[in-house]
């Protein structure tokens, strides 16, 4: 695992959700339901977008396993991003952590990452 591109690809997806978030809560609008329909499709998407560039590396390994190992890695840098700048700027309160539907989106993106390594060839 090539751990120093897999943190950047972490931080890239955590960056391009957290617009994600922001374009369907403040642009949208978009609540409840219909909020986590389309922002479960769209992480899914912007999941597969960041492990596609991670996985395209020469010094990657390849495999299910390998592809959730940087899955973790991803998450571990997004819930680090989300503690030191989400919560004390936006949210200002870690039960935030709590919400079943972010630890939904946890496992959906550790599986996709896992799908993309062992697609790799």
């Amino acid at each position: 695992m090539n751990y120093k591109r897999a943190i950047l690809c972490g931080a890239l997806l955590w960056v391009l959700i957290f617009f994600e978030v922001s374009a369907l809560m403040f642009g949208f609008k978009l609540q409840g339901l219909n909020y986590y329909l389309v922002h479960f499709l769209l992480l899914a998407i912007l999941t597969l977008v960041c492990a596609f560039i991670y996985f395209n590396g020469k010094k990657v390994g390849s495999g299910f396993l390998n592809g959730l190992l940087t899955g973790l890695v991803f998450l571990v840098v997004g819930i680090v991003l989300d503690a030191v700048l989400t919560i004390p700027l936006f949210v200002q309160s870690y039960t935030f952590f709590l919400d079943p539907y972010l630890w939904i989106g946890y496992i959906e993106g550790v599986i996709l990452v896992g799908v993309m390594g062992s697609l790799k060839n």
